[in-house]
């Protein structure tokens, strides 16, 4: 997949950390094997150039992180929730910005081209019927 936005060191990071939020599980597939991550460009088209180049680094350093670290990551930006200061401040708004895109992307309704399977929401049952006055 190709992105206006990210490289591919940073596609690698986000699916990475996607696969950690939303692992597979029953017939639900991981974020990775939804290819949901094609999507991304239209989460974030609108973010300031700033945004994007910082959120492209983080991105790039996840890419050749251990899983293992990835985990933790993620459980201390969910144990800052309640914390004050600067580093826990930090932690929640990291975990709130990859969480709205890769969230953002898995229930979009749409997945990647070569995805065979269910997309998440048919597996949830949730149907959008849009009425026209």
């Amino acid at each position: 997949m190709k992105s206006a936005y990210f490289s591919a060191a940073s596609l690698r990071g986000l699916n990475r950390m996607g696969d950690v939020f939303v692992p597979a599980y029953d017939e639900f597939p991981s974020f990775s094997e939804s290819g949901s991550i094609e999507m991304v460009d239209n989460m974030i088209a609108y973010l300031p150039d700033e945004d994007v180049t910082l959120l492209n680094i983080v991105l790039t350093l996840f890419s050749v992180m251990p899983v293992g670290f990835l985990k933790w990551l993620v459980r201390t930006m969910e144990n800052s929730l309640d914390k004050v200061g600067t580093l826990p401040s930090l932690m929640r708004q990291l975990n709130m910005g990859l969480r709205g895109i890769i969230f953002g992307c898995y229930y979009s309704g749409r997945t990647g081209a070569d995805y065979q399977g269910k997309n998440p929401l048919d597996i949830i049952g949730y149907h959008i019927n849009r009425v026209e006055d």
